[in-house]
């Protein structure tokens, strides 16, 4: 099922953003974003409602163009290298959208076929239906599918398929836990086996428990690293949570809870991201 190499150092990052810029009309929704992600780890992507972190992951997955600034994915520019960039890229929106005329397996060994991952395919797909409980529904067409079959189904469309970064918008929002257990469990074999995986979501909890680092986006600004870096930035003592730090950075207010019981004001940071 994993069809990636343990990762090899000295290559690119697998996601590099630089000077990426969306405007609607004359409203800024993202502005001068830089990043850079490593492989073999996972990160959280948390912000706020309206502060482009929608905008992001479309930028990022191809679905639409910058006002300015680059895309790399693996290396290969988003905007310049098309196919070869997203031969390296997978996408699962917190909405996906199937072939309704297919039934799920028809829909895995379609997206096998378009990437050359028929070696393997029949195995993958039964273990990856299974795992996420869907083997019994596998001859079911898809626009029959329930919310959270959906989203299974679209999980294990990614995973069916080789990649190198894997962009995730709120993945576990529509699972029932069994499922979501599943997907971690699948993700840290991503991770381990080289990937990428960025994923958008509200729970901050899991993103704790499950990331390695993240990026936390807020109108104007962005700011990333690991956990005890965003400590770091947000002025909080050690046991700080991802909550804690996430609402005293980019947060509705400026000043936010600390571990400890106090009060503490973040210092301020320029609009572009820190580098993890």
């Amino acid at each position: 099922m994993n069809k990636h190499q343990p990762a090899q150092g000295g290559g690119p990052p697998a996601l590099s953003v630089q000077g990426l810029t969306k405007r609607y009309g004359k409203q800024a929704v993202l502005e001068n974003v830089s990043l850079e992600l490593p492989s073999s780890s996972l990160v959280g992507l948390l912000g706020p409602n309206g502060a482009g972190k929608t905008t992001l992951m479309k930028l990022l997955a191809g679905l639409i163009a910058p006002d300015s600034g680059t895309v790399k994915i693996a290396g290969y520019d988003l905007y310049r290298q098309e196919t070869q960039a997203r031969g390296q890229l997978a996408y699962v929106p917190d909405v996906p959208s199937l072939y309704p005329e297919l039934t799920v397996y028809e829909h895995l060994e379609l997206i096998a076929r378009a990437h050359r991952a028929m070696e393997t395919f029949e195995n993958d797909a039964e273990l990856l239906l299974s795992r996420f409980g869907l083997w019994e529904a596998r001859n079911s067409p898809t626009f029959a599918l329930s919310r959270g079959m959906l989203q299974k189904a679209a999980l294990c469309g990614a995973f069916i398929r080789p990649s190198k970064v894997l962009l995730m918008d709120e993945p576990g929002g529509s699972l029932d836990i069994a499922s979501v257990a599943e997907l971690y469990e699948i993700l840290a074999d991503y991770r381990n086996y080289g990937g990428l995986g960025l994923l958008s979501s509200h729970q901050w909890e899991t993103l704790q428990e499950v990331c390695d680092s993240f990026v936390l986006i807020g109108p104007g600004e962005i700011f990333s690293g690991e956990l005890p870096d965003l400590r770091d930035q947000a002025e909080m003592d050690e046991d700080a949570t991802l909550r804690d730090v996430y609402l005293g950075l980019v947060g509705g207010s400026r000043y936010a809870l600390g571990g400890n019981g106090t009060h503490n004001r973040p210092r301020k940071h320029p609009t572009h991201a820190h580098k993890d």
